[in-house]
């Protein structure tokens, strides 16, 4: 039986995923990510998933000005689940290997070995740039710097003592101990389709972040079998439930119709700034008709049957491995995704033979 993976992008930015002025505004506290972590784990999703934000795109609505940095979050909120897989983004260039081999094995070690990062090499680099720690002609070797940086922190995980040189890092006879609960390593995450992207993926990662085209998907698994390996493909949705499609789509209208294009704007002339070919594809879904923030995917809107129906057929026509879900007010709305939405879920797929968060749950509270 097939298991398909669901879990949720964590809003660790101000206002969360969505550039509207209609929608709620807010500042991210590890309040709110434990109640988030709660009600997943409540409903039976797998994993929580936390991006690195360094900096905000302003707008009216300010948008993402506070954040807060996801492997603490992570670290503070292993002691406090029991089942979640913990995903939390690293860029290589702000921790040296050996550190963050440290860090990442300390919070494996908390979790009792649910950790894993998600190694991003650029994005929007002016993030970094700010902190004057991107060195001169980065953009053109980003995946040799991350390629090199993984397999210097493999090495530490498995080794006694570990001697290296490479071009951007040297080990001598280094010691990194204790090792990691989960074999081999931790988990690892990346995402892109670029070509040095997915051979990056093929190579080291055990999740890859696509679209929901099945070509990508199929392209994605090719890759990591020709390094004799297997990886789960999994994309980012937003979720917007209503008791109705019409009243579900007419507040999405609301939500497009009162967008801040200015943050908008600011975000993707932030990514632009990359100047590898592969930016006007990352670029490009945000200048869709029906934007309204990021990572919102295939939005899924509807009423719960509608909302039911529509993912089951995703998920069954792309063959995809996992989904993670955004949301307008986490809390409410994944209470009632798995109140409402969930078990009819459940019961179309199961007919499919796929399964979804089939962890034990506890009833949640409305």
């Amino acid at each position: 039986m097939r298991k398909v993976e669901l879990g949720v992008f964590m809003p660790v930015g101000s206002n969360g995923f969505l550039m509207s002025k209609r929608t709620p505004r807010y500042h991210p506290t590890f309040e709110l990510h434990h109640q988030i972590a709660q009600v997943a784990e409540d409903i039976g999703l797998d994993y929580l998933f936390w991006m690195g934000k360094w900096m905000g795109f302003g707008g009216e609505t300010g948008f993402w000005k506070n954040t807060i940095e996801p492997m603490s979050v992570a670290s503070s909120l292993a002691p406090l689940t029991k089942r979640l897989k913990l995903f939390a983004t690293v860029n290589p260039l702000l921790f040296h290997p050996a550190v963050a081999a440290k860090i990442i094995t300390t919070i494996d070690n908390i979790s009792g070995g649910r950790f894993g990062i998600n190694v991003v090499t650029g994005n929007t680099l002016e993030e970094l740039e700010q902190m004057g720690v991107v060195p001169e002609g980065y953009g053109d070797y980003r995946y040799e710097y991350a390629d090199e940086w993984i397999r210097v922190m493999k090495m530490l995980w498995s080794q006694d003592r570990s001697t290296f040189e490479g071009r951007f890092f040297r080990l001598a006879d280094c010691v990194s101990d204790p090792k990691p609960i989960r074999k081999p390593y931790p988990y690892l995450v990346s995402a892109g389709l670029s070509s040095e992207g997915l051979s990056f993926a093929a190579r080291h990662s055990d999740y890859q972040f696509v679209g929901l085209r099945p070509a990508d998907v199929e392209r994605t698994r090719a890759a990591a079998a020709a390094e004799g390996r297997s990886i789960k493909v999994v994309t980012s949705m937003l979720l917007l439930h209503g008791e109705t499609d019409q009243a579900a789509e007419r507040e999405f209208e609301l939500i497009r119709e009162d967008l801040d294009t200015e943050a908008l704007d600011n975000l993707i002339a932030s990514f632009e700034r990359d100047n590898r070919d592969s930016y006007k594809d990352r670029t490009s879904y945000l200048r869709q008709p029906n934007t309204v923030g990021f990572g919102s995917g295939h939005p899924v809107i509807g009423a719960p049957d509608t909302m039911a129906e529509k993912l089951a057929q995703l998920i069954v026509e792309t063959g995809i491995d996992g989904i993670q879900f955004t949301c307008v007010d986490f809390v409410k709305d994944l209470k009632l995704f798995g109140a409402v939405v969930l078990p009819k879920l459940k019961a179309i797929l199961a007919r499919h033979d796929i399964v979804v968060a089939d962890a034990p749950a506890a009833k949640v509270a409305a």
